[in-house]
């Protein structure tokens, strides 16, 4: 985030267009503001030429399943020698030497799948790092080693809370009054390495007099898988009176590392790109993904959900309180609600970034009706305005 001093409502419209951005990208749920910041344009699934084929192909958006699926990686492969059709009775001498094949060619697979990709051309600002990325504990995180075979999770909810279709509208009010609006649409399915995935698309606009001083139009799209609900790539192009921003993040949940492409434009600074690398949990949500994950959990009564976050280079724990239900007033009526009090816990320790507040739907859909963040003066309040439903699942 940029730290620089505002004076009077110069200052508080930075503040909320910080928050609209913050809600738009749900990081409004997680009391964070999202940092804002090269040339704009359409969210197109455009990739960097110089990513290495295996990831071109692994995060490519398709429209359709190949017909022949990947298979399912493996860190230890098969032994080359073996022959499927002509099945020997293994002798002691043969089992000793099929032992020291399969250990060498696992210690090599490993090594391979640790290794991310080559370095980065020449002109961007990001430094190129061969980082080895080491795998978690298994006691500790309960998620497979790399020298396993990755297995994805099912977390299916037991009723669809993301139709096809359902676009949800937000008004988004600072001191009471009207700054912008946001949009969120669940687009139709679509493929990213052979698995099906959510297509999420969201807008936010700064109102016609929030604009008379500071104009933002900012979108962002998020892509979760169907099955395991959770994050394969998340992209955000912000623009703003003062600043252009385009970031792209791919969630490699089998090397456990992260690609962040960030170009940034600020007005009275110099271009800024970074491409490069990071280390990241095993199936992580992004910043907009979480409140979609948060909508298919249980929240029972008292309970605390905690669930991994990877944005812009950096992983954190989110820690999302059950607090109390309420009745509130909505698009559909007079509702039960349930109140969720989200916080972000970094390296193990909580941060206090303002507290936040979100309001659901104590349904099978799961709405988000109402959402209050901190900011640093004041309260960004976001209402929902408008819901389409969308197609249920046949």
């Amino acid at each position: 985030m940029i730290r620089k001093k505002y004076s009077g409502a110069s200052f508080k419209l930075r503040v909320v267009s910080s928050g609209m951005r913050s809600a738009l990208a749900s990081t409004i749920l997680l009391g964070l503001a999202a940092c804002s910041g090269a040339s704009i344009k359409q969210l197109n699934g455009e990739l960097p030429k110089d990513l290495p084929q295996d990831m071109q192909k692994r995060f490519e958006i398709k429209d359709t399943v190949m017909a022949e699926p990947s298979p399912v990686p493996s860190a230890v492969p098969k032994d080359p020698f073996a022959k499927s059709d002509q099945r020997k009775t293994p002798t002691k001498k043969s089992l000793k030497k099929n032992h020291k094949k399969s250990k060498a060619a696992e210690a090599i697979a490993v090594s391979e799948a640790v290794t991310p990709g080559p370095e980065h051309p020449p002109g961007s600002s990001g430094k190129s790092r061969d980082i080895p990325i080491p795998a978690p504990s298994s006691a500790a995180s309960g998620t497979p080693t790399l020298k396993s075979a990755t297995v994805y999770p099912s977390r299916r909810p037991p009723k669809e809370t993301m139709y096809l279709g359902e676009t949800l509208t937000f008004d988004i009010n600072y001191f009471g009054v009207a700054a912008g609006e946001v949009t969120l649409k669940v687009m139709p399915y679509v493929f990213i390495n052979d698995r099906k995935v959510y297509h999420i698309q969201g807008n936010a606009v700064s109102s016609k007099v929030f604009s008379l001083f500071y104009r933002l139009n900012d979108s962002l799209e998020t892509f979760i898988d169907y099955d395991g609900l959770f994050s394969h790539r998340f992209h955000i192009l912000l623009d703003e009176t003062k600043q252009q921003r385009d970031s792209l993040e791919l969630y490699d949940s089998e090397k456990l590392q992260a690609f962040y492409w960030n170009r940034w434009d600020r007005k009275d600074k110099p271009h800024v790109e970074i491409k490069d690398f990071f280390p990241m949990p095993q199936f992580p949500q992004d910043s907009l993904s979480a409140l979609y994950y948060l909508r298919t959990l249980p929240l029972k009564d008292g309970e605390t959900y905690v669930f991994p976050v990877a944005s812009e280079g950096k992983s954190w724990d989110a820690v999302v309180k059950v607090v109390r239900h309420e009745m509130m007033e909505t698009p559909l009526g007079k509702v039960r609600t349930i109140v969720l009090k989200p916080e972000a816990k970094y390296q193990g320790i909580l941060q206090k970034k303002g507290d936040s507040f979100v309001w659901l739907t104590d349904d099978d859909r799961r709405y988000p009706v109402h959402l209050e963040a901190k900011v640093r003066i004041g309260t960004v309040v976001a209402d929902l305005k408008k819901i389409e439903p969308g197609e249920p699942p046949r």
